[in-house]
């Protein structure tokens, strides 16, 4: 019996947590952007693999995870968005055609890259498929996007928000408690007040379903923000510090849309407190 063939992997992968039972496709490796608090881009040289080799794991996946039984799938890595739009709709028109029962396509992406990209690009890959764009905003204060090189702003996320729901893609926007670091309360009011106010601006008039996720700040070694830690150039919220600021966020909330359908979590493993509300 010969063996079996394996889905190509370079590790460490990066997903949602709400994509665990997603079937997982390196499309991209690392990442474009160089965020202080980020190890996506850690060991890993960016690249875009080619359509050839992508294809060849989607015809892996067919074959070894039982093509039907595959309902949702997650092109890697840390900004899948950046490929070419023509590359892009030619994979994902390839996994629905080999997945009969997949409802839907995902992937990381960066403001930049949803801007960069034409309305009717956007709509075309919502037609083939890619119905969910996953996008780290961190915050709503430019000053702090600055800060740790996030090379977006505040407005670039309203805009890349409003153009992904024009073209049906659904928004997972994640933020970042504890970013600014501890001794600094303005900088920690205006994360939270300017994020709220973020959140409140990109929410559509309708009924459609949008995510908005806060993780707590995480300080692995081999990042930008882990140097200026060792340096003492930045330090670390307390839990009690980092409540304090998820609370003026919530508090700050108020969507114009009063039937809006967000879906708020602030339930991953680095979180303090696990909150789940609509």
């Amino acid at each position: 019996m010969g063996s079996q063939e394996n889905i190509y992997y370079c590790n460490p992968v990066f997903r949602p947590p709400s994509e665990h039972n997603s079937l997982l496709i390196q499309l991209t490796e690392g990442c474009t952007f160089k965020c202080d608090f980020c190890m996506s881009n850690l060991r890993k040289k960016f690249k875009i693999r080619s359509v050839d080799e992508v294809k060849r794991d989607l015809d892996i996946g067919a074959r070894n995870k039982y093509s039907s039984s595959v309902s949702k799938l997650f092109f890697l890595d840390g900004n899948a968005m950046v490929t070419p739009v023509e590359k892009l709709l030619e994979l994902t028109n390839y996994a629905m055609k080999n997945f009969p029962n997949l409802e839907r396509v995902g992937v990381y992406a960066h403001a930049r890259d949803i801007l960069k990209k034409s309305a009717d690009d956007l709509k075309a890959l919502s037609d083939a498929g890619l119905k969910i764009a996953y996008v780290g905003f961190e915050s709503g204060s430019d000053e702090l996007l600055k800060l740790v090189h996030k090379n977006a702003t505040k407005m670039d996320f309203i805009n890349a928000s409003k153009k992904l729901m024009k073209a049906d893609i659904t928004l997972s926007a994640t933020f970042i408690n504890g970013l600014g670091g501890a001794d600094n309360e303005d900088i920690s009011k205006t994360h939270a007040l300017e994020s709220a106010d973020l959140v409140n601006k990109i929410c559509p008039d309708d009924d459609r379903l949008w995510y908005i996720a806060f993780l707590s700040l995480m300080v692995p070694p081999g990042t930008v923000i882990y140097e200026k830690k060792m340096h003492n150039e930045f330090k670390e919220m307390n839990s009690y510090e980092i409540l304090l600021e998820l609370k003026l966020f919530i508090e700050s909330i108020n969507f114009p849309n009063k039937s809006a359908n967000c879906i708020f979590r602030s339930n991953h493993a680095s979180n303090y407190l696990p909150i789940k509300g609509v």
